[in-house]
């Protein structure tokens, strides 16, 4: 039987993904956590620590940031089986589908715990653009600037919500990924 996701068996609707956004300086109780969530999907999923990163602006130290710490797990066929998923799901995380993004499951966690994670294809484009750009803003002081500039001004222009906060910056991550992805070369 193919996998559902526990809040509707037609995949969510575009106003499911959405909601309230908020910028926070760069707290460093992100790598922690990070490291806590890794740690319980690793042994529940019976995965090596290198198939989940911590990626998004959480995971660069000194960037503003969304406080919601998002972890990437790579799998190597995509999508994965249903109950492979189902435990994502027995761990409290809540199964959002694709949610907008093709080749990429997206689930949350809100409560004490504010994170996201993305199932994707190792190796695959989603994998390989997250993990440039977040190593490319790790090492450039100037592009991190840059990119928290282009957040807060998003912010300030009304972008509150989370996909009117990603479509409003969404030509500066691509103006990033090309960057990111040319010095890799």
């Amino acid at each position: 039987m193919p996998y559902e996701p526990q809040n509707t068996s037609s995949g969510p609707e575009m106003t499911e993904v959405d909601e309230a956004i908020e910028l926070s300086e760069y707290q460093a109780t992100w790598p922690r956590v990070f490291a806590e969530e890794q740690g319980r999907i690793c042994q529940v999923l019976g995965i090596p620590g290198e198939d989940l990163e911590h990626t998004g602006s959480t995971a660069v130290p000194g960037l503003v940031a969304k406080p919601i710490v998002d972890l990437m797990l790579g799998v190597g066929q995509f999508p994965p089986d249903g109950e492979f998923l189902k435990r994502i799901e027995l761990l409290g995380w809540e199964a959002l589908g694709e949610a907008g993004v093709p080749d990429r499951l997206y689930f949350r966690m809100r409560g004490a715990r504010q994170a996201n994670l993305h199932v994707v294809l190792k190796s695959g484009a989603h994998w390989v653009n997250n993990l440039a750009i977040r190593d490319y803003l790790r090492k450039n002081p100037n592009a991190r600037e840059r990119y928290a500039n282009a957040k807060r001004r998003a912010v300030d222009h009304g972008a509150r919500t989370l996909l009117r906060y990603s479509a409003e910056k969404a030509d500066f991550v691509q103006t990033l990924l090309k960057e990111a992805l040319a010095t890799q070369r």
